[in-house]
């Protein structure tokens, strides 16, 4: 069954364009789960993972965050952004669209999935509004790196200061997609960190939606908002009983090889998270659930997400 697609205007003024894949009808329905996408991709890249879910009993429902995928107004806006906080507004525009949700399915908790920058966004989502959640699941997730996330937190701060903080800037996106890929040197395209599925490569390489260039305050936005919701305060705000799976491959540069995922996991913990549920995959990247064994790592969300419905049913 194609998605349904549909648009919402924010509070000011963006036009939000969104996906929703509808349950199979003749199985027993389960829940909602949102999801929200990563920096410079789009979600209808998250066909594949919705149709398993659906296929389980799941509506989907994913939306493209401003400035990213057909929440662009055309072209020459993808990555262009002149608001005052785009980490804000993208949570803000998650909540607009789970009131959307919530009016469809009034008697119904959401599963909130996340996906690299998508996985920040939830993380600070939950701290506000975790009540309304069933589950949190985090794929690509990352701890604050200190070395380059300080750099570049400097580096975006010194270069508003100079040139605007609305200017794209060649030194950033080098500084952290440059630094990612020369992790699997040698390098057959820009973006082998994503995945070692070569065929994922070249779809993502080529789609026309992917962005690479975006508006410096983007940058300094995700990466104040990456230092903010990993200081262990951020943590002790997510609601206790929330469970939480957290998944990523053991090379994923963005969760610096694993490393990173496993600091995320243990603050959980010890804020308090009474079920967190960490999965590392063995020579998997950033997008797990577009590795070569990506049935198994769809598979492994199902499973844990079934086995926390039923004992909340």
């Amino acid at each position: 069954m194609p998605a349904i697609t549909d648009t919402y205007k924010t509070k000011d003024g963006e036009t939000i364009f969104y996906y929703k894949w509808k349950a199979k009808e003749d199985i027993p329905y389960k829940g909602v789960v949102q999801i929200a996408h990563g920096v410079g991709e789009h979600a209808g890249r998250y066909k594949s993972i919705a149709k398993v879910l659906r296929k389980s009993g799941y509506d989907v429902y994913a939306n493209d965050h401003r400035i990213h995928g057909k929440s662009a107004k055309n072209q020459d806006y993808l990555g262009f952004y002149d608001g005052q906080d785009y980490f804000s507004d993208a949570v803000n525009d998650m909540r607009a669209f789970t009131e959307i949700i919530k009016k469809e399915h009034p008697n119904e908790k959401i599963i909130l999935l996340g996906h690299s920058m998508g996985s920040l966004l939830s993380r600070e989502y939950v701290t506000i509004y975790g009540e309304d959640l069933e589950a949190l699941i985090l794929s690509g997730t990352a701890n604050f790196m200190k070395g380059l996330g300080n750099f570049g937190l400097f580096s975006a701060k010194v270069m508003s200061k100079l040139n605007g903080k609305h200017r794209s800037n060649e030194l950033l996106k080098n500084l952290f997609f440059t630094h990612f890929n020369k992790k699997f040197k040698p390098n057959r395209t820009k973006v082998d960190w994503i995945s070692s599925d070569k065929k994922q490569v070249d779809l993502f390489e080529a789609d026309p939606l992917r962005i690479e260039d975006f508006s410096l305050s983007v940058y300094l936005d995700i990466l104040k908002g990456s230092k903010k919701i990993n200081d262990i305060t951020t943590f002790e705000k997510t609601p206790k009983h929330l469970p939480i799976l957290i998944f990523s491959g053991d090379k994923d540069p963005v969760g610096e090889m694993g490393k990173g995922v496993k600091k995320v996991a243990r603050k959980y913990k010890k804020a308090g998270l009474q079920d967190v549920t960490l999965k590392l995959y063995k020579g998997g990247r950033h997008e797990m659930l577009n590795e070569v064994n990506k049935k198994e790592v769809q598979q492994d969300v199902l499973n844990w997400l079934n086995e926390r419905i039923q004992a909340s049913n």
